[in-house]
């Protein structure tokens, strides 16, 4: 229980945790001087030294102080302890009946009612592994008296001048009454305390009209572990829900792909169209995918995987929407693009990677006090067991489904087992559905297949599928029409006709294959920054010229298909794989953009970064082809304040720029842009490149004859 004591030296009111009965208990040794006790209420009378260390262990519930509630124990929520420093003569304060206030901004007249000073927890807080990230901030506010100003310092933040100095603002919202997050109007103040270890952030606001409502206050826009789970039952309940009626329908899948070390879910989904889908699945690693009842997705061919992560740092809230605006994209079933990509490449996306560290709102680190980004080169089951899975996964798709056999048990089990007499089969459904190919006008009846697989035996649980093969129909529109290519493929795949070269490989063997020969097409890893402006990417270096260009292709494409997103911002210097960063002495070359490159060489291995707040510029969108040249401009010259929306709209350009790489985006905006032809942005960055060069050729050529200036100055004067 939480309650409420004066400190007669300091006159502030603290609250902290401290469990007592109705008699008046002594929970601390006398303050030097001794001090007397005074009554505040009639259930409790304490002596009480302040002492923020000694407090860590005991945030573990909502605080009540001043006659306000602070709520700190839900998903995502960060709040260590809270200080009233000042409290108005007369608690009762009236406001008019027709007035309404929330977080607006403040008259140099108004002065506000209540002072609180706040405590964030430490990441791994309380813990042998706390740390000092201590950025990420979530908590609600139930107050006393409706109306009321209010005034919330944050006293102890990482010190972000930057980012608060170029207009960052928390967020808020009200429950009941304004579901949605937006910024906070006033904008907030801050300060550095001498030492420049601690930040402080002040804002006010009025307390709602409802004096039951809680006005939430986050960091950033919050997306927790709970939404997370929630946004992705509502797609399993939407998805389950369409029949398939073509193979250019959406297959859609999701499981586990192991558990975090606090027992969340790692899930993985996987999207793409029924195009080249075999009737094998794909094969259960030892040690992961510990849900047994959910199925391994199935295995395509000939289709390269996207592979794109989010979360690895929990309070990096931007991937996440970025990762959803891309999902949404993705699952839209009437846009050409999305049908396209589908077509053409199995997705697999992973929301969050650091489940635990998002849940305990913690800011960059995992329960361990480990920054995961930093794993990818080595990771342990044990210990970082998210990054192992995520490593695995990569490694199984870059070898095109093959089992390496480091990673695996070498009593591995197919998950798709021939139908032998002693093995019991499930009932397979079979559903009768009408397939239209359009250059052809041809119509083929084709019966496609809903699985129920799994059959358990006395020795555990096995895994078994079976497609129609035997049983397709064929009615056309006209007489003497074939079958189009695609279509026989399609059927010989179905007829279990193409046979999977699974064969072991040593990770010694991963480089062996090339950028192009890799079943990875695409990887990129979902962050959120807070010093640089903009959105942007960071690429790997590469010495040959046409590698680097590859490299560089994507995010430029990105600049064209997005007006948020800066290509000059982007970075592609064999430095930033290699930095050492300050805050944990550990270096980038474990983090998954550059470790995937080490493991596979692909070239298209990225780090997307989106600032929490604002960007430098607007791009000017050239207009679709369907669109027409009268679209061409673009409306908003300042650039905006970042939300989830903008965020969104990152993840949707994804799609139009992946298509854009090969040319087979159906409505590419590349025709109606300055450089008219993917060519045409390729001769841009060759041309970029060189001038880079040029330019640091002369920079070198440049200090090299200020060194002999310099020398020859010396020699001279002595």
């Amino acid at each position: 229980m939480y309650i409420c004591i004066w400190h007669q030296k300091q006159t502030k009111l603290y609250c902290c945790c401290v469990l007592f009965s109705t008699e008046y208990r002594e929970i601390h040794s006398s303050i030097s001087g001794g001090n007397k006790y005074k009554r505040l209420d009639s259930n409790a009378l304490l002596n009480y030294q302040s002492n923020s260390d000694k407090l860590q262990g005991h945030m573990a519930e909502n605080i009540n102080c001043g006659g306000f509630v602070f709520y700190n124990n839900f998903d995502s929520a960060n709040l260590a302890k809270v200080e009233l420093v000042r409290v108005p003569e007369i608690c009762n304060i009236a406001i008019s009946e027709n007035e309404t206030r929330s977080c607006k901004s403040l008259s140099s007249d108004d002065t506000f009612d209540y002072e609180f000073n706040l405590w964030t927890k430490y990441d791994c807080h309380g813990t042998e592994y706390q740390n000092n990230n201590r950025t990420w901030f979530y908590f609600g506010v139930k107050a006393c008296s409706p109306g009321i100003c209010v005034r919330l310092n944050i006293v102890n933040l990482n010190k972000q001048v930057r980012m608060f100095s170029q207009g960052m603002c928390p967020v808020y919202k009200i429950i009941p009454g304004q579901l949605h997050w937006e910024r906070i109007h006033d904008r907030p103040t801050y300060k550095v305390d001498q030492t420049g270890s601690d930040f402080m952030l002040s804002f006010t606001y009025y307390t709602p009209e409802n004096q039951k409502a809680v006005t939430y206050f986050a960091f950033t826009y919050p997306f927790s572990y709970t939404d997370l789970q929630n946004y992705l039952k509502k797609i399993d309940i939407r998805m389950a829900k369409h029949y398939v009626t073509s193979i250019d329908d959406i297959y859609y899948h999701r499981e586990c792909a192991i558990k975090s070390l606090e027992g969340r879910r790692l899930d993985v989904l996987t999207i793409s169209s029924y195009h080249n889908i075999l009737n094998v699945r794909e094969d259960r690693f030892d040690n992961m995918f510990p849900e047994k009842h959910e199925e391994r997705p199935f295995k395509f061919l000939d289709k390269k995987v996207v592979f794109i992560s989010a979360r690895v740092h929990p309070g990096e809230t931007p991937s996440s929407f970025v990762l959803n605006g891309f999902l949404k994209f993705l699952l839209n079933r009437e846009d050409q693009i999305a049908l396209h990509l589908r077509r053409m490449y199995v997705f697999k996306l992973i929301p969050m990677l650091n489940p635990d560290g998002v849940a305990k709102g913690h800011y960059r680190m995992d329960t361990k006090g480990v920054n995961l980004n930093r794993m990818y080169l080595n990771p342990s089951e044990n210990d970082h067991p998210t990054i192992y899975a995520a490593r695995n996964l990569i490694r199984y798709y870059h070898h095109s489904y093959n089992i390496i056999e480091e990673q695996l048990s070498p009593e591995i089990e197919s998950t798709c087992i021939k139908n032998k007499n002693n093995i019991k089969m499930k009932d397979i459904h079979l559903r009768t559905n009408v397939i239209c190919n359009t250059p052809t006008r041809l119509l083929q009846r084709v019966k496609l297949m809903t699985l129920n697989e799994r059959a358990k035996s006395d020795t555990g649980v096995k895994y078994e599928c079976m497609f129609t093969s035997n049983n397709l129909d064929n009615t056309c529109c006209g007489e003497g029409q074939e079958l189009s290519s695609d279509t026989h493929e399609y059927q010989n795949i179905l007829k279990g006709k193409y046979t999977d070269k699974t064969t072991n490989q040593t990770e010694t063997n991963d480089l062996s294959k090339s950028s192009s020969e890799s079943g990875l097409y695409l990887y990129i890893d979902l962050h959120g920054h807070a010093s640089k402006k903009g959105v942007f990417m960071y690429g790997n270096h590469f010495t040959d010229p046409e590698d680097t260009i590859m490299c560089m292709l994507l995010p430029k494409l990105m600049s064209i298909n997005n007006p948020n997103f800066h290509f000059t911002s982007c970075n592609f210097a064999e430095r930033n794989m290699y930095l050492i960063d300050k805050r944990d002495g550990m270096s980038r070359e474990g983090s998954g953009r550059v470790a995937v490159y080490k493991m596979t060489g692909l070239i298209r291995s990225y780090t997307l970064e989106c600032n929490y707040n604002s960007g430098r510029l607007v791009n000017i969108i050239p207009a679709r082809i369907r669109d027409g040249i009268s679209k061409t401009t673009n409306h908003l010259f300042v650039p905006p304040k970042y939300t989830p929306t903008v965020f969104e709209a990152v993840g949707a350009a994804l799609g139009p720029s992946i298509l854009d790489l090969t040319n087979n985006n159906p409505n590419s905006r590349l025709p109606n842009s300055q450089y008219r032809s993917l060519r045409g942005v390729r001769s841009y960055l060759k041309l970029t490149q060189m001038n880079s060069l040029s330019a640091s050729c002369n920079k070198s050529a440049y200090k090299r004859k200020s060194r002999h200036r310099s020398i020859n100055n010396h020699i001279s004067g002595s």
